[in-house]
């Protein structure tokens, strides 16, 4: 079966590589003599890259593209809105993706200069495609891959309707280089508080900056008849703009930036007729701001690929396809609407409202899950036994997840060093004894020299900053709070300071911008709310737990205990529980938790420590995990590849 597809572009380019990997007969037809590489460079997330990966045997590593770790949003006065580690992304350059393309698909099969005209039917079903040059390709399917003015579209389907272009972007490159900060590249926005106008500047591969402007289309522009004139609006646009701004503007070359009128159209109804298929931007478009566009043409590509191998009757190939991406798409367009009505209109929107530029998780709210038992759970982020039952609290999760409630509240361990005296502890370096000595006891890695080297004043600030963690999202919150104790307690790091709060935020998926403006003030009520809590139930120790159900029995559970004594509870208050099975694969438990202690390792797989170590060194030997050595001890991290 002979397949005719009708655009060069990275749609098509994908598409026709992945058929020609299958064995199908495959022509490209490219309206541009060689083939069109308008565009500086996009964002790509994993999704997409995991698709480039599949189209040879030497997988992406050739194409050239930066990794993009953090996105920031700020105002032009230097306040931040946004702060968040994305997961992860990619800037390419769109001649770089071209290139690796056309290196893969067959020269004699790529026709330039053929601009589509028309299809030649016979009983309704295309069989030729007719081109501008007057030239005719025969096939059994047509693929229309010819980008957003698709004249595909227009053929199957009749007249689109866009909708008005509101927003206008500028676009550029820069040979002004954008530096990392502690080794992540930031993609950063600048957005005017009072009306629609930003800035945004990307790495790329090769030490540029990819730029942009998007501005209101209601602006009066100058004239932009020349590079001079262009020159001239964009300065003008950011006179109020950060000196940096500026000096990306100085590195860049006008000649070569254009200007983009942005634009979508509601989701078709499908995305094919008989026996013609649309793919990319001539299927679907998308605004700018959720940054999807060259994922989404890559994923259609492979995606309706698979679904014709799968189907030997293409019209349930095409519905196949319709169902696996339709419903995506359609949320990609209504983000991308939503964040262009906050751009437009930023005085009408909470700062707390502002959303990432790119493709985002669903807002959806998910029906609360009722659970029988609930946890009040008293800890600090500290207190060395609320660490030491870590692994207990994790395999808690794995086992009884369904059943248990776990509601987190913090204790004020340490106010101040000021007058303080609990027990053996009455300052930093009796502190420093007591992990070690734990750390001894209890055979896990427990550095108390952080008490020595950087002591800590207080455990409120890490406390308020856990409170801000659960403002934003609960389950992230409990993965900062182990990421601060991971800090506090292996790594030696004061996590009173601004500096680890923010890491361990960004860390965890959390907007760490957000975050530190809580710290000031939502997270502090929160913080008291809790410590009045304790004091009603009469708390005095960690960790403390209290058990509870609808018929108001209660347990209490303080300091160090077993895992059958947390069992034992569970089954006095649900007789007939039913525990889950552990999937102890290696692989499995490092991809669910990045982090591990050797102990902590031991003790969810039911493996004697002995053989864990043997098991642990042999995936480090192997490297699919990393290896750290605390002077007590190993801790075991999952670095997952790119």
């Amino acid at each position: 079966m002979k397949v005719v597809i009708l655009g060069g572009g990275i749609a098509g380019l994908t598409a026709g590589i992945l058929l020609k990997n299958k064995n199908w007969e495959v022509v490209i037809n490219e309206k541009v003599d060689g083939v069109f590489s308008r565009g500086h460079a996009f964002l790509m997330n994993s999704q997409g890259l995991s698709v480039l990966n599949e189209l040879s045997e030497s997988s992406s590593m050739g194409l050239n593209k930066k990794r993009i770790d953090i996105f920031s949003l700020k105002r032009p006065n230097g306040n931040e809105l946004i702060k968040i580690k994305l997961d992860p992304w990619f800037c390419i350059k769109r001649i770089d993706l071209m290139s690796y393309l056309k290196n893969h698909f067959p020269q004699e099969n790529l026709k330039g200069g053929r601009q589509f005209s028309h299809f030649i039917y016979e009983k309704n079903k295309a069989t030729a495609a007719v081109f501008a040059n007057g030239e005719v390709e025969y096939g059994d399917l047509f693929i229309g891959a010819d980008g957003s003015n698709s004249e595909v579209r227009k053929t199957i389907f009749g007249e689109t309707n866009y909708t008005p272009i509101e927003v206008k972007e500028i676009v550029g490159v820069s040979k002004k280089r954008i530096d990392s900060i502690d080794e992540m590249t930031i993609f950063q926005k600048i957005q005017d508080e009072e009306k629609g106008l930003s800035f945004g500047f990307i790495p790329t591969f090769n030490d540029e900056s990819v730029w942009f402007i998007q501005y209101d289309s209601k602006f009066v522009e100058k004239n932009q008849s020349d590079s001079k004139d262009l020159k001239s609006f964009c300065y003008s646009m950011l006179e109020k703009f950060p000196r940096d701004v500026k000096e990306v503007l100085d590195e860049n070359d006008f000649k070569s930036t254009y200007i983009w009128n942005t634009r979508d159209f509601n989701l078709l109804p499908s995305f094919s007729s008989d026996n013609v298929v649309l793919i990319g931007d001539a299927a679907h478009l998308a605004l700018p701001f959720t940054s999807a566009g060259t994922t989404n043409a890559i994923l259609d590509a492979k995606i309706l690929v698979d679904s014709l191998e799968e189907f030997n009757d293409y019209s349930k190939a095409f519905k196949n396809y319709y169902a696996l991406r339709s419903e995506s798409i359609r949320e990609h367009i209504a983000q991308g609407r939503e964040v262009k009505e906050l751009f437009l209109y930023p005085k009408n929107h909470s700062e707390r409202d502002f959303l990432l530029p790119l493709v985002f998780e669903s807002n959806k709210i998910k029906s609360p899950i009722c659970k029988p038992l609930k946890i009040l759970y008293f800890t600090d982020p500290i207190c060395s036994t609320c660490w030491l039952i870590q692994p207990i609290l994790r395999k808690l999760k794995l086992e009884y997840d369904d059943y248990l409630d776990i509601d987190y509240r913090m204790g004020g361990l340490l106010p101040s060093w000021k007058d303080y005296n609990k027990g053996i502890i009455k300052e930093p370096s009796d502190a420093a004894k007591h992990w070690e000595d734990m750390s001894s006891l209890y055979k896990t890695p427990l550095d108390g020299d952080v008490w020595i080297e950087d002591p800590l004043d207080s455990s409120y600030p890490p406390s308020i900053a856990f409170k801000a963690a659960q403002l934003q999202n609960k389950d992230k919150a409990v993965l900062f709070l182990r990421r601060i104790k991971e800090m506090v307690f292996l790594e030696k790091k004061n996590i009173t300071k601004r500096k680890f709060i923010e890491n361990a935020a960004l860390s965890c998926g959390l907007d760490s911008a957000v975050l530190l403006k809580d710290i000031q003030t939502n997270a502090i009520d929160l913080f008291k709310e809790d410590l009045e809590l304790a004091q009603t139930y009469g708390i005095t120790s960690f960790p403390t737990l209290l058990f509870s159900n609808v018929s108001d029995k209660k347990i209490t559970l303080k300091g160090i205990q077993s895992y059958g004594k947390f069992e034992e509870i569970i089954k006095e208050f649900i007789p007939n529980v039913v525990k889950k099975k552990i999937d102890i694969d290696p692989l499995s438990l490092f991809k669910l938790y990045n982090i591990m202690t050797e102990d902590e390792f031991s003790f969810l797989t039911d493996i004697d420590m002995q053989t864990s170590h043997k098991l642990l060194l042999s995936l480090y030997k192997n490297g699919e995990i990393e290896k750290v050595e605390n002077k007590n001890g190993f801790v075991w991290k999952y670095m997952p590849l790119l």
